[in-house]
């Protein structure tokens, strides 16, 4: 072999050996069980911190994204049941129960309704097995009074129901529309609907322990669940009030 071949040789980049490849494997390996592990505990300490605080505390926003983020986020004004926004207000205002601006986030299976996006836990969290969200026509949509953060005040909204598998409108979304954010909830809330629905069946089979999930979403889970039973009622719908009212007399004395 010449002197150049020799050089060429050495110069030659050598092949990891398999009992190479076999620790870079192992370390990865190790990296990622001691990430998991550190995610868990993290998540864990959140958990009681949460249920010490009796869900007033431990599941912020930056909480519930966790490592792996959520599937919207977002500000809507929020209505509770069918009537409409201005309509119920004599109605909803007397109940406490007006319209008001919040901070959406969907992770899970659950929407998380809070007061802003710093605060500590969701204000409540809405179920979104079954459900599905459908934008509303132009003319139907709802004009806030007050600008969402980020729009202008020529920018347009877009309404959109969350309804049951049965059709019956449970909540009232208003997005502003900035980067098809209302589509981007309607996406959002089909695919939690899936997941969710998917989950419930993989538990029938019992088939719900094959499939390890992350910290971040059980503790999403976790959270939606407890949280879902402070939602506000159902405001009064107009044919309820007129169902409630005595029946005037129209008899002769």
């Amino acid at each position: 072999m010449s002197t150049a071949d020799k050089s060429a040789s050495a110069e030659e980049p050598q092949a990891p050996s398999d009992s190479a490849k076999r620790r870079s494997s192992d370390m990865s390996g190790s990296r990622r069980s001691s990430f998991a592990k550190r995610g868990s505990a993290l998540f864990a300490a959140a958990r009681a911190s949460f249920v010490r605080s009796r869900g007033n505390g431990g599941a912020s926003v930056e909480r519930l994204r966790g490592t792996s983020g959520s599937k919207y986020e977002g500000y809507a004004n929020i209505h509770r049941g069918e009537g409409d926004f201005d309509a119920f207000n004599i109605f909803s205002l007397c109940c406490g129960k007006k319209s008001e601006l919040y901070f959406v986030l969907i992770k899970g299976f659950h929407c998380f309704v809070f007061e802003n996006e710093d605060s500590k836990a969701p204000k409540y969290a809405i179920e979104l097995i079954n459900r599905k969200a459908v934008i509303q026509p132009s003319h139907d949509t709802i004009i806030p009074h007050v600008p969402h953060p980020g729009a202008a005040h020529d920018t347009g909204y877009t309404t959109v129901h969350l309804e049951t598998s049965l059709g019956d409108v449970e909540y009232k979304f208003t997005f502003a529309n900035m980067e098809n954010t209302a589509t981007e909830f309607c996406n959002a809330v089909a695919v939690a609907s899936n997941d969710a629905s998917a989950e419930k069946v993989r538990e029938r089979l019992g088939h719900d322990k094959l499939l390890s999930k992350r910290a971040s979403m059980k503790f999403a889970n976790a959270v939606g669940t407890a949280k879902a039973k402070d939602q506000p009622d159902a405001p009064v719908t107009s044919a309820e009030v007129m169902a409630g009212m005595p029946a005037v007399n129209t008899g002769t004395i």
